[in-house]
């Protein structure tokens, strides 16, 4: 019997996955699509494609890239797996072969020498007119972005030292370069870690290694017009765990988060790490620099928000000291005293912020996240914070649009999948970013429901399958 167990996934809730491919010309739409919205909006998520592991958590799922085309008011839709090696091979074979996350010691011995780890399943990245599909723990691997097809693996031209590339990359928009950064490149899991930058033209112009102050997870990061913040989270790894069979990340209850600082023009070198105790992150939503003073903008919560591992002391922690709550950390540089200020705002309870992302790596007024009952918009100079609910549906990642190029901060339409699990089916919301209690602007419906996606973004100009 080939079983699909429910995966562990966040707020202790139990996913099923989907398994499907799909595709929809010419999508029904409830309301009118901006005419300025033309291209792509890019969604990568997990979706598990053999039979699981019972207990296995969501983070584990093979990779499902999806796609939104708009054109001339229309919208079609396509979604795929990534073929990663991973996945080939298990489809070849008709059976589940690999184990638990990031642990090759509990995998079937045929799957010796494969990458094992790469399921691509975190965010759909678009850079210098190329698709990417985004895992921490690996390289990227390039998506055809009008059909979806696989290419394989990205290495730069043979560039790339690091075995390992963010799942969070950051574009400046000034630069058009892609910031990233390498958790465990060389997959030793002491805290080795390394700095990427790539071009606008999508050359590998920077790299450099450095080490963490000890082997935690390091999920996102930021980087302002003067500084890089690398932040480690008391998730920690231990390789003898692994080879015994156990949980790859542990919830260390005796560590605190460290963040570390380096001058952007500077080296890995020169960083500096701050211990902020009750400070988890989660994502960021945007960061900027001040003179000395850093500004860290991110969901910040007490506890593991990543509750389907345990703890040190082998419990599951409390799903409510890792709910998030959008943040303010700030650095003084100059403080020998290593003093970290940290002011949340009021009411911004929820997670996957963004920001418009034309300011980036600046101050920014508006910034963006998905709650409980809906998405949120919050103000930085007045703390308020709205909400559009979405009774009956369960919303993803807001993406923001800006209505052009030139628009003022804020100034446009988020993106984001409504699911409707009693129905089966989802629906595309587009919101204004400045109405967030008015009705959507346009309901784009799928006729089916989709699998959790975690990260994408939306890319001016791209032409679908049905062009």
């Amino acid at each position: 019997m080939t079983k699909h167990h429910p995966a562990e996934s966040f707020y202790s809730q139990k996913v099923q996955a989907l398994r499907f491919e799909a595709d929809v010309f010419d999508c029904e739409v409830e309301g009118e699509i901006p005419a300025q919205l033309d291209g792509a909006l890019f969604r990568a998520g997990p979706d598990k494609a053999f039979p699981t592991l019972e207990g296995d958590v969501i983070v584990n799922g093979d990779g499902m890239i999806s796609a939104f085309y708009f054109k001339h008011g229309h919208v079609d839709f396509r979604c795929r797996y990534i073929k990663t090696e991973r996945l080939l091979k298990e489809r070849s074979e008709r059976r589940r072969l690999y184990g638990k996350y990031r642990n090759p010691f509990t995998d079937d011995p045929s799957t010796t020498g494969t990458d094992r780890d790469n399921t691509a399943n975190t965010y759909g990245f678009y850079h210098h007119g190329r698709l990417f599909a985004l895992r921490e723990d690996s390289r990227p691997t390039e998506i055809d972005p009008s059909t979806l097809e696989t290419i394989g693996t990205c290495d730069f031209d043979g560039d790339l030292q690091s075995l390992a590339m963010t799942a969070h990359p950051k574009i400046d928009p000034d630069t058009g370069e892609w910031w990233s950064y390498g958790l465990f490149s060389e997959k030793k899991f002491v805290g080795e870690m390394s700095l990427q930058v790539v071009n606008r033209d999508g050359k590998l112009i920077r790299q450099e290694t450095f080490t963490a102050p000890y082997a935690g997870l390091s999920h996102d990061f930021a980087v302002t017009r003067s500084h890089v913040i690398i932040p480690i989270m008391p998730m920690t790894v231990d390789v003898a765990r692994i080879e015994a069979g156990g949980d790859f990340y542990v919830y260390d209850l005796k560590r605190n988060p460290v963040y570390g600082i380096m001058p952007r023009d500077g080296s890995a070198a020169d960083m500096r790490w701050y211990e902020v105790p009750g400070a988890f992150m989660g994502h960021v939503m945007n960061a900027w620099s001040d003179g000395d003073v850093v500004h860290f903008d991110a969901t910040i919560s007490t506890g593991n928000p990543f509750t389907f591992f345990k703890d040190s002391a082998g419990q599951f922690t409390d799903p409510g000291l890792g709910v998030g709550q959008i943040t303010r950390l700030s650095f003084d540089l100059s403080d020998q005293n290593d003093h970290v200020e940290i002011q949340p705002i009021a009411g911004a309870i929820g997670e996957m912020p963004r920001c418009d992302e034309r300011f980036q790596m600046s101050e920014c007024r508006y910034g963006f996240g998905k709650t409980r009952d809906g998405v949120m918009r919050v103000d930085w100079h007045t703390g308020e914070v709205v909400q559009h609910l979405t009774a009956g549906g369960a919303t993803q990642e807001p993406v923001f649009v800006p209505r052009s190029a030139d628009a003022a901060e804020g100034d446009g339409w988020l993106l984001c999948l409504c699911t409707r699990p009693e129905e089966n089916r989802a629906d595309l919301l587009i919101i204004d970013a400045m109405n967030m209690a008015g009705l959507p602007v346009a309901t784009v419906r799928l006729p089916f429901n989709q699998p959790m996606a975690f990260h994408g973004m939306f890319a001016q100009g791209v032409v679908g399958p049905y062009g």
